[in-house]
């Protein structure tokens, strides 16, 4: 029971871990078709853009705040004047 339980676990956390959607079926596609270094190379950059598009994302709000701030206008005046 113990080594065909493990195998059962085993099968089941890799087709969870396939990932879903049209880059994952891309990286699977060019596994299956031209091999693993293609599948894995795919993989990789799509992971690297991954993270460009994060860091463009994180910047671009880090300068919309920081221009929305600087350019504030108080919302209610001290009227003692």
């Amino acid at each position: 029971m113990g080594l065909g339980f493990f195998l059962k676990g085993l099968i089941i956390r890799l087709s969870l871990a396939i990932p879903v959607g049209p880059i994952g079926l891309l990286c699977i596609r060019r596994t299956l078709t031209r091999g693993r270094m293609s599948g894995l190379f795919s993989g990789l950059c799509a992971a690297t853009a991954d993270g460009m598009y994060g860091a463009v994302a994180g910047f671009g709000l880090t300068f919309v705040s920081r221009f929305l701030v600087s350019h504030e206008i108080p919302l209610i005046h001290d009227q003692k004047k």
